[in-house]
């Protein structure tokens, strides 16, 4: 199975979404490896112990959707198409026959597991945090169909012999979303979720229940798994971490490539399919289905992950950000468990040697923002009165406005970041490196305007280049003029 494709996704690299995603990491891989997760990989499993698989599910979701609230914070994150109670119950129907309900009824009933993790529903719906451990069920259980189901579904409608979305695998598919997009999908549901106004207290537990639903999903595998356990997969060696998987071996040809060559492997008419992982490139042909042309995760071939990997985000302008390295201890972690991961499924292909210009393109981009980031405001110094950046600001020196103060703002907290922290509710410095979603969340109608526009504080390096072409042109075609001028005045 694809490292980046199954129950889990990457995510944008700013807020709260990034925080959950890597605080339940292990226990993600553990479920995300666990042997019956690998029995449908290897399409191996039995009807009898997928459609129980489907009947544990589908208690959950019901369960769950019955509390659904169209109110922040569940109203903000949820739309009616990701509803999978009904589509469980189509399955159920074509593998259970009439019966099906009384059928998942006993199943249910006898699965410890799944009784245990709707009393934990039950008893977290009714605290003073509710509908915030509410969210915490919608977050995982929704994201885990979105990104793993495009892989899970094919695997489970290829074993089946039916079409991706038909009765049977309809869990898997989701009305309205156009196959491919379920990358994007996942995306705008953590942008969504990362515009929620969450606190420390709220946050702590929500985590405390993202782990206990790790738990709970993982005794259900193991009830699934005992149902019909196959031969070669050892459950207790996989679930005591006895057995490590070596790296591939290498390609018998090592590679040194340019960023400009690397972009040429992205598998289009059948071709190898690289990528660079800390400046190392791994051939990920294998996972055509995911990173080829068609592949949910397309994106990422041809480019340096390196960034979107250790910040867990989908973002383009993540790629190829040559000059960036790990500013934490968790992305710093975090790339070392992908590099792994990725290393143990892909064979090393070579080296990437970026020249030094593709370096400087390529980090360009990123300077802006990184400024942003890590200078630290004066207090008390000139900004400019018209968008608040720092800077004696020339328009506001012409229009009579130079010498204005902005008042000291309180330093912010070191804490991780809730309610406006994540720069999406809260004021911030000139977009702060935030994503474009919240640049224009923030947006007023102040950048619009002619100031805004006239300041040479607020262009970027392409209008400096145009406004001077346009300045030396100007200057040279007065000093045309005036020559002709001259020479007329002298006859």
């Amino acid at each position: 199975h694809e490292a980046m494709s199954k129950n889990g996704a990457l995510s944008r690299s700013e807020g709260h979404s990034k925080w959950f995603l890597q605080k339940t990491l292990l226990e993600h891989d553990k479920t995300m490896d666990h042997p019956w997760m690998q029995m449908i990989y290897k399409q191996v499993f039995s009807l009898k112990q997928y459609a129980a698989w489907l009947a544990l599910n589908h208690a959950v979701f019901k369960g769950m959707e019955e509390k659904l609230s169209e109110q922040p914070p569940i109203g903000t994150v949820h739309d009616q198409a990701l509803l999978r109670s009904s589509a469980l119950e189509a399955d159920l129907r074509r593998l259970l026959g009439p019966n099906w309900a009384e059928e998942t009824s006993k199943l249910c009933t006898a699965s410890s597991s799944t009784q245990r993790y709707l009393q934990g529903l039950e008893k977290d719906v009714q605290g003073a945090n509710g509908q915030y451990l509410l969210l915490a069920h919608h977050f995982l259980q929704y994201n885990a169909v979105l990104s793993g189901g495009v892989y899970l579904g094919k695997m489970v409608s290829e074993k089946l012999c039916v079409p991706h979305g038909a009765p049977g695998v309809k869990f898997y598919a989701f009305e309205g979303l156009v196959s491919g997009k379920e990358p994007q999908r996942v995306q705008r549901y953590l942008q969504d979720f990362d515009t929620l106004e969450i606190s420390e207290e709220q946050r702590s537990e929500m985590l405390q229940v993202m782990k206990r639903i790790y738990a709970d999903t993982e005794a259900m595998m193991n009830e699934v798994f005992e149902l019909n356990p196959v031969q070669g997969i050892s459950y207790k060696t996989s679930q005591d971490g006895q057995e490590k998987a070596e790296p591939c071996a290498p390609c018998p040809e090592q590679l040194d490539l340019t960023l400009e060559q690397l972009r040429t492997y992205t598998g289009q008419d059948g071709g190898r399919i690289l990528m660079s992982v800390g400046g190392e490139l791994l051939d990920v042909s294998a996972g055509r289905e995911m990173y080829g042309p068609q592949g949910g995760y397309a994106l990422l071939a041809g480019h340096d992950v390196t960034r979107c990997l250790a910040t867990m985000s989908l973002e383009p302008e993540h790629l190829d950000d040559l000059k960036w390295s790990p500013d934490s201890a968790e992305d710093e972690e975090a790339l070392k468990n992908w590099q792994g991961r990725l290393k143990e499924k892909y064979p090393l292909a070579g080296k990437l040697q970026a020249t030094s210009e593709e370096i400087a393109t390529e980090g360009l981009r990123q300077r802006t923002t990184k400024a942003a980031e890590a200078a630290p405001e004066a207090k008390g110094e000139d900004r400019c009165p018209i968008s608040g950046k720092q800077g004696t600001c020339p328009m506001a020196s012409i229009m009579g406005m130079a010498g204005v103060k902005m008042p000291e703002k309180p330093e912010a907290s070191t804490a991780a970041p809730s309610n406006g922290a994540n720069g999406v509710n809260g004021s911030s410095s000139f977009m702060k490196g935030k994503s474009l979603v919240a640049s224009v969340q923030q947006k007023t109608s102040t950048d619009d305007s002619l100031f805004y526009r006239l300041c040479p504080l607020h262009w970027d390096d392409k209008t400096i280049k145009m406004v001077a072409m346009i300045a030396v042109a100007s200057w040279m075609s007065g000093l045309l003029v005036g020559w002709n001028l001259r020479k007329m005045i002298a006859r």
